[in-house]
């Protein structure tokens, strides 16, 4: 049984979990905002450009009935004259339609600070479960949703209706007005109730994303030893991290021991594969160091080395080998290859001392 279904979920999000909800698309986010702004922005745009609209309509219509006789009114002309109708609607109402839409979708991506992703279509056959659906329908969070829907209706109806009942007493001066008056007057009266309620929806749909960002931080808590489980993930497991620093000091100590091949008595060689530098100082140790090792591209590169600084290069495999398995950088000989690396440091000192002999002459 997993025991992380019964823990307790204290702890904030990381951010490594915030950003997997967003990659899967599960952002806080309101319709009722969206629907708030869409609304209010109709009001402010029929309230400014509503009026040259209607005239642009009516005088549309009106040149289209002017300019018919009643004998030219057939089937084919109707339907002629129904087109350009319909086209003048068109042209009068696509960019009140096109404004809404550009401002749903700026509020959308807002709230979603930019988010693109295709995972949230992906189906998820889990949702097919009808124990899982039933849970869903009789969970705190659609109990929730109930009740806002609950109280948003409430509150949209008394605004509503609060807005209605406040215009009532210019009801009977309508009459007294020509049609055309009392139409403009009765258009501003539907503006005004819309502007009050697209009021109301916005700061129903401000408090509504509050509430959306609560309940998605919420939602994304996690237990203690999920926050632990995932801060081994990210620095590594302990026995990973342990073979990083090893190899790690293993490099430094590399390239430490590439630094005292220049001061080496020797490099002992085999003669490609390995590569042994070997140095004796008689007064400070009682047997020769090994102060660098290297096997193939570390051995060429020990033999390069030692050739730039005229370090002697003695090929003898079985000694190469040797030292190169059984002596660590740092570590003196053992004495079983005393008598090996003796041979070895005399030749190179009887060689050393023919060429200053050689040198003087």
């Amino acid at each position: 049984m997993d025991l992380q279904l019964f823990a307790e979920r204290t702890e904030e999000p990381t951010p490594r979990r915030l950003r997997k909800a967003r990659e899967e698309g599960r952002v806080a986010r309101s319709n009722d905002l969206v629907a708030g702004v869409g609304l209010v922005a109709a009001t402010l745009a029929l309230r400014g450009l509503g009026a040259a609209a209607v005239e642009q309509v009516t005088g549309g219509m009106a040149g289209a009935f002017a300019g018919l006789r009643a004998t030219e009114l057939t089937a084919e002309t109707t339907a002629v004259i129904l087109q350009e109708w319909a086209l003048l609607f068109l042209r009068t109402l696509l960019p009140f339609a096109l404004v809404l839409l550009a401002i749903g979708v700026a509020v959308g991506t807002l709230q979603t600070r930019f988010i693109f992703t295709l995972r949230a279509l992906v189906p998820k056959f889990s949702t097919l479960n009808p124990i899982t659906g039933l849970s869903r329908i009789f969970s705190l969070r659609t109990l929730t949703e109930l009740i806002k829907g609950l109280l948003k209706l409430v509150v949209i109806g008394y605004i509503a209706y609060r807005s209605v009942a406040g215009l009532t007493p210019q009801f009977p001066n309508l009459i007294a007005q020509p049609v055309r008056i009392g139409l403009v007057a009765l258009a501003d009266m539907v503006l005004d109730v819309m502007l009050a309620v697209g009021l109301a929806f916005l700061v129903i749909g401000v408090l509504d994303y509050g509430y959306q960002y609560w309940e998605f931080q919420r939602s994304l808590r996690m237990t203690k030893q999920e926050v632990k489980q995932e801060h081994r993930e990210q620095e590594g497991a302990p026995e990973l991290k342990s073979k990083q620093r090893q190899r790690m000091r293993e490099m430094a100590m590399r390239r430490r021991a590439l630094k005292e091949v220049p001061k080496a008595d020797v490099v002992v060689t085999n003669p490609t594969h390995f590569a042994v530098a070997l140095k004796y100082d008689a007064a400070e140790v009682a047997a020769p160091k090994v102060v660098a090792k290297g096997a193939d591209l570390l051995a060429l590169e020990i033999r390069k080395i030692a050739q730039a600084h005229d370090v002697p290069l003695v090929e003898n495999r079985a000694l190469a080998r040797g030292l190169y398995y059984d002596v660590e950088v740092g570590r003196l000989i053992p004495p079983e290859y005393y008598q090996a690396v003796a041979e070895v440091l005399a030749f190179v000192y009887n060689l050393r001392r023919q060429n200053r002999q050689s040198g003087q002459e």
